[in-house]
C-alpha cells in the first residue's frame, strides 16, 4: 500500500509540476484580480445590499477560473489521444493504470487547491476594502466561517467535475470530445433542478407525476450542484444550516467522486491505450 502511494503521488507531482511550469494558474490569477478590482469601480452603482452582491461576484469570479482550469487545462492533461500513446505506453510498466489515474486526479486537484487558496485569500480582503468603503447599512456583516464554507462547497464541486472528466476521458479519446461531454454534463447538471422544479409544480397541478419521478431519479446520474452553494450565506448574520444537512451534503459529493474515480480507473485498466 505504501509504494502504491509513492508512485501516485509521484505521478501528483509531476502534473502539478507541469501545471506550474506551463503557467496554468498565474493567468487565471490575474483575470480574477483584474475582475475584482473592476468591481471595485461599480460598487456606487448597487443600490442596496451590496455586501450580497459583492460576495456573489467574487464567488463567481473564482467559479469561472476553476472552469476554464477544468475544461481546458484539466481536459488538455486528461484526455486520451494519439500524441499521449508514448507516455502512456512507458507509464504503463512503472506504474499501473489505475494508479496512473489517481495521480492525476490528485495533481490537477493540488492545483486547484491552489487556485482557490490564492484566489479565496485575494477575494475576501477584497470584501474587507469593500465593506471598509461603503456604510454599514449596506453591508453589515461578513462571516469568515460562511465564507470558508462557500469555497470548501465551490472546491468540492470542481474536484466532482474533475473525476467525472477523468471518467469521460476512459470513455471517449481526444480532448475536443472529452471537453464536449463534460461541458454537456456540466449543463444538464445545472438544468436539471430547474426542469424537475418546473414539472413538480405542473405534476401537482395536473395530478400526473410519472415525469417527475423520472426527472428525479435522474438526480442519481446528475447531483445538483446547489447543495453545496453557500455563497448566500456570507453575508447572512444567522445562518441556519445545521450539520446534518452539511454532513449528507459533502458526504453525497466524496461519494461521487469516489464511485467516478473507480469507474475511471476500472475503464482505464481495460482499455487499450494504443
Amino acid at each position: 500500500m505504501g509504494h502504491k502511494l509513492k508512485r501516485i503521488m509521484a505521478v501528483a507531482r509531476l502534473v502539478t509540476l507541469d501545471g506550474l511550469r506551463r503557467h496554468a494558474l498565474l493567468g487565471l490569477v490575474a483575470l480574477a484580480v483584474a475582475a475584482q478590482l473592476g468591481a471595485l469601480f461599480f460598487i456606487d452603482f448597487i443600490p442596496r445590499d451590496i455586501g450580497r452582491a459583492s460576495a456573489d461576484f467574487i464567488l463567481s469570479t473564482t467559479w469561472l477560473a476553476g472552469f476554464i482550469f477544468l475544461f481546458f487545462h484539466g481536459v488538455q492533461v486528461i484526455a486520451l489521444d494519439e500524441e499521449k500513446r508514448v507516455i502512456y505506453s512507458l507509464l504503463a510498466r512503472p506504474i499501473s493504470r489505475g494508479e496512473y489515474v489517481l495521480g492525476v486526479f490528485v495533481g490537477l486537484a493540488l492545483l486547484l487547491l491552489l487556485l482557490n487558496l490564492l484566489l479565496g485569500s485575494l477575494g475576501f480582503g477584497a470584501l474587507l476594502l469593500i465593506k471598509g468603503m461603503v456604510q454599514e447599512v449596506y453591508f453589515a456583516h461578513l462571516g469568515g466561517l460562511a465564507y470558508l464554507l462557500a469555497w470548501l462547497g465551490l472546491y468540492v464541486t470542481q474536484l466532482l467535475l474533475l473525476a467525472v472528466i477523468m471518467l469521460f476521458s476512459g470513455l471517449v479519446r481526444g480532448g475536443f470530445p472529452v471537453l464536449l461531454v463534460s461541458l454537456a454534463y456540466y449543463a444538464i447538471c445545472s438544468g436539471l433542478p430547474v426542469v424537475r422544479e418546473a414539472v413538480s409544480q405542473r405534476a401537482a397541478e395536473e395530478s400526473g407525476g410519472g415525469l417527475a419521478l423520472l426527472l428525479k431519479g435522474l438526480t442519481a446520474l446528475f447531483p445538483d450542484f446547489s447543495r453545496l452553494d453557500f455563497k448566500d450565506a456570507i453575508t447572512v448574520a444567522d445562518f441556519g444550516t445545521g450539520a446534518g444537512p452539511l454532513l449528507i451534503g459533502f458526504g453525497l459529493t466524496a461519494a461521487y467522486v469516489a464511485l467516478a474515480l473507480w469507474l475511471a480507473c476500472l475503464l482505464y485498466q481495460r482499455r487499450d491505450l494504443q
